[in-house]
């Protein structure tokens, strides 16, 4: 049967041993106080290994980006080459889609034509400009001043040629103005640059 003593203290409790017992028994205060530096101990440890953490992710991240640039630098030249390549292609391809369908104004006409005569210079006598007969009927009402500059200047239709196309006849021969032509010759500048 065992035994139950109770036992009246002036004071509070500080501490207590059992018999038999070697090891020591806590207070309630003092197993806060260690736990509180048990868990601060266990944060700091856990800040430390996350602060390792980082520190493994920062350099790893920097090494790859470091081999990114480095792969990077070594494939410009390549790529710059097959965009060097590319471009008079894609530039002229740009060139035709823009100007399939397109109709000029009569501005547009008249300049075409005083490009095309001055590239006669200073021959000025009897040249004959070929248009389309829709760019000579608007050539005629717009009667620009320079065609005075050109005594004996014939203007004939041809339906052959596109609006916007234009050609000189002049006793040295023909000169083509027509957008086909342009075109090939921008494409054989860009070919030789």
């Amino acid at each position: 049967m065992p035994l139950t003593k109770l036992v009246h203290f002036d004071r509070p409790l500080a501490g207590a041993l059992l018999p038999g017992r070697s090891a020591r028994v806590y207070t309630d205060a003092e197993v806060e106080a260690l736990r509180r530096e048990a868990f601060r101990q266990g944060q700091d440890s856990a800040q430390a290994f996350a602060d390792r953490q980082l520190v493994d992710i920062r350099s790893d991240v920097q090494h790859l980006q470091d081999g990114i640039f480095a792969k990077l630098a070594d494939f410009e030249p390549v790529l710059v080459s097959q965009i060097r390549a590319a471009l008079p292609d894609l530039a002229l391809d740009l060139a035709r889609r823009l100007m399939a369908g397109f109709e000029p104004g009569p501005e547009i006409i008249e300049r075409i034509c005083s490009e095309a005569l001055n590239q006669l210079l200073p021959e000025r006598e009897n040249l004959e400009l070929i248009l389309s007969p829709r760019d000579a009927h608007l050539l005629g009402e717009l009667n620009p001043a320079w065609l005075q500059r050109y005594p004996g200047l014939k203007v004939r239709e041809d339906a052959s040629l596109a609006t916007g196309d234009c050609q000189v006849r002049s006793r040295f021969g023909l000169t083509d103005a027509r957008r086909v032509t342009k075109l090939e010759t921008l494409s054989l500048g860009l070919a030789t640059s």
